[in-house]
């Protein structure tokens, strides 16, 4: 009897120990059935640390996703749902026998967001980059005679300084104080109105030192061919600023919207300024899903808006090569094409060589379907690329090469346009196609610093958004604008004989035309809208 009371008191002893006590009780002091129990625990707690974890990386993971606020409501819902049903079987798994299944799916699952988090936070990061800010560099250098002994600012006291008082004044003026600050005195100074006649001062001996913007070395060459020969630079400063553009916060998934492509002829990082020797106005209409590419050729001779005034505060405007715009700034070039096409451009996307190149290597090069055949030469490339007519698989630098080409085309210029959207045209296509997600992280490396637009976070996702939700390709059509060649000197820059394209105001009729009926809605399709214009005109209308 004693003995079996003994038994039950063991009994009651062992169901009153707490799972606490059992977990951190040794083995040696628990029964058989305890030390059971001790493993499920064990088991328990450690499928439910990876569970916390895995409820860590799941926060962090649809966190970036709603910043990045690039996937439409209905996906974001479901794999909302989809994560929070795993999650739950994961942890009521851990009372049963297949608790690994729920320990291995937590790890999994802990993993995939821990690194898709870092993804989307890279995209998060480029987007912020390249969205809405543009850095603006200006490099000045201080520009002698090469014949002339001064090596540095401090050779340069009794010198006279020569600047334009018309373009990047304010820079020039600030260099200048700078100098002034570093010698202790006022330097002499003479102000000119262009480019022209600033260096043929320091060719006369006018002056002595001249404040010249490096962003307009290339352009002066053309005239000056011997400048490089005849001049040294002994001191550059470079101002960098960060410009917040004010612009409009369009619904790009249902407002129609009107972009601006600008390629710079340089190479590393964009900047805001330079020649532009891509122009091209885009109309998109995601609506009817269409886009109309237009190209204006870089030589087209228009009026020029600087966006700056004189001393008597008249807006600084005369007659030049389309691409000199861009020396004032990306947005002087916007002006000057919205005064030739009376259209608002609502955005820009700026890209330079290295950009262009980084981009498509990073999608895995494109597919470019070229009208014309043709074999490049050595000014747009150092190695010659043969070109057929239709599809030509292109990695960045031969892409590269066949939108620079135009000495091999009788049309030189108009056809150069033709080629780079067609070159556009094959980023599109490369760019929406599910070819891309292989491609995700490189493309990311690609854009940032070599790509800048004034396109708020806001746009960009919703035009992600809205091709995620229909993923239908967009009709893509092209149409370049042309003129006749001429001879003209520059009126802002001063520069002799360039030569340029006079307009053919039909062809910028036609354009305008074309704009509107994108941005109207109306689908249509554009080689038989032109060949039914050149039958009412009797003319023939090129794309």
């Amino acid at each position: 009897m004693a003995d079996s009371s003994n038994k039950k008191k063991a009994a009651s002893h062992e169901s009153k120990k707490s799972n606490m006590e059992i977990m951190f009780s040794g083995s040696d002091s628990l029964t058989k059935r305890e030390r059971r129990k001790k493993k499920q625990l064990i088991a328990r707690s450690v499928g439910f640390a990876l569970i916390g974890i895995e409820v860590i990386a799941l926060i962090i993971f649809l966190a970036a996703l709603f910043k990045l606020n690039m996937i439409p409501a209905k996906y974001m819902a479901m794999l909302i749902g989809i994560l929070l049903l795993i999650t739950v079987y994961n942890v009521l798994s851990q009372f049963t026998k297949a608790h690994w299944v729920g320990k291995v799916l937590a790890v999994l699952l802990a993993v995939v967001m821990f690194v898709g988090s870092s993804y989307i936070g890279k995209a998060n990061s480029v987007i912020s980059n390249i969205a809405g800010v543009t850095t603006k560099t200006d490099t000045f250098s201080l520009v002698v005679l090469a014949t002339d002994p001064a090596t540095g600012v401090e050779a340069t006291k009794n010198y006279t300084f020569g600047y334009n008082k018309i373009n990047n004044k304010d820079m020039a003026e600030s260099l200048i104080q700078e100098v002034n600050t570093t010698l202790g005195t006022n330097v002499k100074t003479r102000t000119y109105d262009n480019w022209t006649n600033i260096i043929n001062a320091l060719y006369n001996n006018e002056v002595k030192v001249i404040v010249f913007n490096e962003s307009n070395r290339a352009m002066l060459e053309e005239q000056f061919t011997d400048f490089e020969e005849k001049t040294k630079v002994i001191y550059t400063k470079t101002y960098t600023t960060q410009i917040k553009e004010n612009v409009v916060n369009k619904n790009t998934a249902t407002e129609s919207f009107t972009i601006y492509v600008s390629g710079n002829d340089d190479y590393g990082a964009i900047s805001a300024n330079g020649r532009s020797d891509v122009n091209i106005v885009a109309t998109f209409n995601p609506k009817t899903r269409q886009v109309l590419m237009v190209s204006t050729p870089r030589d087209y001779w228009v009026p020029v808006d600087t966006l700056s005034t004189d001393s008597n505060g008249k807006a600084v405007t005369g007659y030049e090569k389309l691409t000199h715009a861009g020396n004032y700034g990306v947005d002087s070039s916007i002006s000057t094409l919205e005064s030739l096409y009376g259209v608002d451009v609502d955005y820009y996307v700026k890209v330079n060589f290295t950009g262009a190149v980084g981009v498509i290597d990073a999608l895995g090069g494109i597919t470019i379907n070229s009208d014309v055949k043709f074999t490049n030469g050595e000014d747009a490339a150092p190695v010659a690329y043969n070109f057929v007519v239709g599809p030509n698989e292109c990695d960045g630098e031969k892409a590269l090469a066949f939108c620079r080409e135009r000495q091999a085309f009788s049309d030189g210029d108009n056809q150069r346009g033709r080629n780079q959207m067609a070159a556009i045209e094959g980023m599109i296509d490369k760019a929406t196609s599910t070819a891309i997600l292989t491609q995700y992280n490189k493309v990311l490396d690609a854009v940032s610093g070599l790509i800048a637009t004034n396109m708020p976070d806001s746009a960009i996702s919703n035009l992600v958004k809205a091709q995620i939700n229909d993923p239908t390709g967009w009709n893509i059509m092209s149409y370049s604008v042309s003129g006749t060649g001429a001879t003209k000197t520059g009126q802002l820059f001063g520069i002799v004989g360039m030569s340029v394209i006079e307009p053919d105001y039909s062809t910028v009729n036609t354009a305008i035309e074309l704009m509107s009926k994108v941005r109207n809605g109306e689908v249509f399709d554009i080689d038989q809208f032109l060949e039914d214009k050149a039958l009412e005109s009797g003319t023939t209308q090129a794309r």
